[in-house]
């Protein structure tokens, strides 16, 4: 039913937020003097076509590293709270979690990143592992995909210790969805169902403890 939004949101999330699928090629940001990284996001909504929207409330958290010797690739977990949808017909309040979670309304889900330029802009691609969400007994959501986020602080070549990305979405619609030709985007799939396009809207803000410079290319 309407889980795959919840789903989309994590993986997404979903989210939160440095970027990677395996395919990453030419057009590539680098960000030098950066290992490990934690971050908050604020309130995430995540939304599939036809679908109602899922809402993550917060505090929302993702901490990540990258690969031994990269300055393009990564790892991140994400952990979503007070996660919750809207029954579709009597309008109530439905608390969501991933299969495994020790509370009813959190979200965890990981994922790999890759340093990118979309659209002249660096930004970050994140392709998190296929996760699954259940609200309040409804059919499990099954969220996969990739996302694309844009880096809107620091600009290039300035040395910053927090770095801010916007995942932006018009509906289920991901605003920035091209890299190297290819578009990406978040998919969900209700039990057996069709899988569907969502989108994720959500703002991150990553800290380090050494200042780092994106190189765009």
């Amino acid at each position: 039913m309407s889980k795959k939004i919840m789903l989309l949101a994590l993986a997404a999330v979903s989210a939160a937020v440095f970027a990677l699928p395996a395919a990453a090629s030419a057009t590539e940001a680098h960000i030098d003097g950066v290992t490990s990284f934690t971050g908050t996001f604020g309130l995430s909504t995540l939304t599939a076509k036809e679908e109602p929207t899922i809402t993550c409330e917060g505090p929302n958290h993702v901490t990540g590293k990258f690969d031994t010797g990269s300055t393009t690739t990564g790892t991140i977990e994400l952990d979503f709270t007070a996660c919750h949808t809207k029954d579709p017909i009597f309008g109530a309040t439905i608390k969501c979690r991933t299969s495994g979670s020790p509370l009813d309304n959190t979200i965890k889900s990981s994922g790999a990143f890759h340093v990118i330029t979309t659209n002249n802009k660096p930004g970050i691609l994140v392709t998190p592992v296929a996760t699954s969400v259940v609200c309040a007994g409804i059919s499990t959501v099954k969220v996969a995909g990739n996302i694309i986020g844009t880096i809107t602080s620091p600009a290039c070549e300035v040395e910053s210790k927090s770095l801010v990305t916007s995942f932006k979405a018009a509906g289920a619609v991901q605003e920035d969805k091209s890299y190297t030709g290819t578009n990406y985007n978040l998919t969900s799939q209700t039990g057996e169902g069709a899988i569907k396009e969502a989108g994720l809207e959500a703002t991150a803000t990553l800290e380090s403890a050494t200042a780092g410079k994106i190189t765009c290319t």
